[in-house]
């Protein structure tokens, strides 16, 4: 699938139009985006599943969020353990980026057992960054959603 602006742009006007209002757009779009950066690799489609199911969110939206996301979770791995180790006064963690890249491609389970604990303190990072976050995104969100229907109304009496 090609994400695009058109596309986006067309998700989201679809879910406006069919009466998603801009504060549970702004929802969506916030928990994606939260979900999308959590510090585990290959669970956020089942986290944002799971909260939109929970809060009754637009899925197609909060899927989109998270796929367009996803290369602000692999970025953000390697700070959220690295922001771990020194809030929580722990030993560095032990191997470079490139050995954590490899063992991601080679033997995923091995990473997942030896970075099990690296993986834990960057959820914890994660969940002290997420709630401060959410909020700057829903109110963002919902500044910008709302601005965005006006318009489309304005445009769409105009015609």
């Amino acid at each position: 699938m090609k994400f695009n602006k058109n596309y986006v742009k067309n998700v989201l006007a679809q879910a406006l139009y069919q009466g998603l209002t801009p504060r549970k757009l702004a929802l969506t779009f916030a928990f994606g985006v939260i979900l999308g950066i959590f510090p585990v690799f290959g669970v956020t489609t089942l986290l944002c599943f799971a909260a939109a199911f929970l809060f009754r969110l637009n899925i197609p939206v909060i899927q989109l969020v998270n796929y367009l996301i996803a290369p602000l979770q692999l970025i953000l791995i390697i700070p959220f353990i690295q922001a771990g180790i020194y809030l929580f006064d722990l030993r560095p963690f032990p191997y470079s980026t490139d050995q954590l890249l490899s063992m991601l491609r080679n033997d995923p389970w091995l990473l997942l057992k030896e970075a099990g604990l690296a993986l834990a303190i960057g959820v914890g990072v994660w969940s002290l960054v997420s709630i401060p976050l959410f909020f700057v995104m829903f109110y963002l969100c919902f500044w910008l959603s709302n601005q965005w229907k006006r318009r489309g109304q304005r445009e769409l009496k105009s015609q």
